[in-house]
C-alpha cells in the first residue's frame, strides 16, 4: 500500500516545477514564426530593389512633386507638361520606341485610353494643348486633381 502524503511539501514534492519564462530555447513554433517573418522581410526587400518598382516609385515621386507645385502656383500649363512627360517616360518603359515616340496631340490621348487612362475631355485638352504652352497661372484645381489621378491610374495599370 502507497503511504498517503501528509503534509503540503509531501504533496507537491511529485509535482515537478514549471520551466520559468524565457524567450531561449525558442520552440518549433517560435522557430518557424521567426523563418516566416525572416523570408517574408527578405522577398519584400527584393522586390523593392526590382527595376519595375522602382519605376513605380520614381513615376510617383514625380506624380506627387508635380501636384505639389500645381497646388503652389496653380499652373495647369507646367503640371500638363509634368504629367506628360512622366506618361511618356513611363509609355517609353512598358510599350516601347516604336508604339509611342511617334504620338502626339489626339494619338497621344486615345493611346492614353486604350492603355487604360480615365481621362476626362479637360484631361485630354490639357494634355493635347496647354502641355507645351505658355504658363497661366490660376488654373482650376479640381482640373489638376483629376488629371493628376488619372495619371496616377494609368501609372498603377501600365507600369
Amino acid at each position: 500500500m502507497i503511504p498517503l502524503p501528509s503534509t503540503e511539501q509531501e504533496l507537491l514534492a511529485c509535482v515537478r516545477p514549471p520551466y520559468p519564462d524565457a524567450f531561449f530555447p525558442l520552440g518549433t513554433g517560435a522557430r518557424v514564426a521567426l523563418t516566416v517573418l525572416a523570408g517574408t522581410w527578405a522577398v519584400g526587400r527584393l522586390y523593392r530593389l526590382t527595376p519595375k518598382y522602382k519605376r513605380r516609385a520614381e513615376a510617383f515621386a514625380a506624380l506627387d512633386d508635380a501636384e505639389r507645385r500645381y497646388a503652389e502656383q496653380r499652373d495647369a500649363a507646367a503640371l500638363a507638361s509634368d504629367v506628360s512627360v512622366v506618361l511618356r517616360r513611363g509609355s517609353l518603359a512598358r510599350f516601347g520606341r516604336e508604339k509611342t515616340a511617334g504620338l502626339n496631340g489626339r494619338d497621344w490621348t486615345d493611346f492614353l485610353e486604350r492603355t487604360g487612362a480615365n481621362l476626362n475631355e479637360r484631361d485630354k485638352f490639357l494634355l493635347r494643348e496647354t502641355a507645351f504652352a505658355p504658363s497661366e497661372p490660376d488654373g482650376d484645381p479640381a482640373d489638376g486633381r483629376h488629371l493628376v489621378a488619372a495619371a496616377r491610374g494609368w501609372v498603377e495599370k501600365n507600369l
